[in-house]
């Protein structure tokens, strides 16, 4: 199956938008449905662009090697170069997984929030922390959206139904204020899991990014003790993998960015 999908649309002035779809493993024989499918009609103004990958090797994106991998670094120059405020990073899952991505104790064991059921097996929740602290700003909306890897026509629909949500408005406000009117719990569960993420782990990656900005960086030992003295100082308390996670963000920032200058 051909999984390889562009498409830019372009109505004038508005926000940039950027759905993105199988970014690991072979979710990409399913996110295809949905962007074959995507009403193009909805977009009234503003840019949306969709992008489908190929299939390539399964590594997580809360994997910072992930992002060193070619999918991962075409990933992260279409982020750069698009800009989005509006970006829906378009996943599959397996039913048996289900429990795992929703339970409540996934921040525990993963550093981020559990997913959030909207309907009909329809999962959605923040990114990567990894990438969502470098490439956005607090008050954007990047979110992943989840489906079953073999979707029911309904689970389609409701998948379908975000993404012309997320194409039919202009920020993150508006957005969730659609989305509450459909599925006022999980609304209102995603907006607690945003304090809890913008208030503690965006504090501490924005201090520890001007840190590592002033000194030798290379050293992510002298990083680690920097982040890990600052969690206790400001008393934000970040697991241990939240504080891995905000120095790999960091390191990113650094080498991507740097990277980029050099070639620029």
């Amino acid at each position: 199956m051909e999984t390889s999908f562009s498409r830019a649309l372009n109505e004038g002035l508005g926000p940039a938008r950027l759905f993105v779809g199988g970014v690991h493993g072979k979710e990409s024989q399913t996110t295809i449905l949905a962007m074959r499918n995507f009403p193009l009609s909805v977009l009234k103004n503003g840019k949306l662009f969709l992008h489908n990958f190929t299939v390539s090797p399964y590594i997580s994106t809360l994997e910072r090697h992930y992002y060193d991998t070619p999918t991962g670094l075409e990933l992260l120059d279409l982020i750069e170069k698009i800009q989005p405020t509006i970006y829906l990073e378009l996943h599959c899952y397996h039913l048996s997984s289900y429990f795992q991505l929703t339970r409540e104790e996934r921040k525990k064991e993963s550093g981020i929030p559990a997913l959030v059921e909207l309907d009909k097996k329809v999962l959605i929740g923040s990114i990567s922390p990894i990438i969502r602290s470098v490439f956005f700003k607090k008050y954007d909306f990047p979110f992943i959206l989840e489906m079953p890897c073999d979707p029911s026509v309904e689970s389609l629909e409701v998948y379908l139904k975000v993404m012309e949500v997320a194409a039919n408005s202009n920020d993150r406000f508006s957005i969730l204020k659609k989305l509450e009117e459909l599925y006022p719990l999980a609304v209102d569960k995603l907006r607690r899991y945003f304090v809890d993420f913008s208030d503690n782990f965006l504090i501490l990656f924005e201090k520890t990014r001007k840190h590592a900005q002033k000194i030798d960086s290379s050293n992510s030992n002298d990083l680690e003790v920097f982040i890990k003295d600052l969690n206790e100082k400001l008393d934000l308390n970040l697991n241990s993998i939240q504080l891995n996670q905000v120095k790999e963000a960091v390191l990113i920032f650094l080498n991507y960015k740097n990277n980029k200058q050099a070639i620029d």
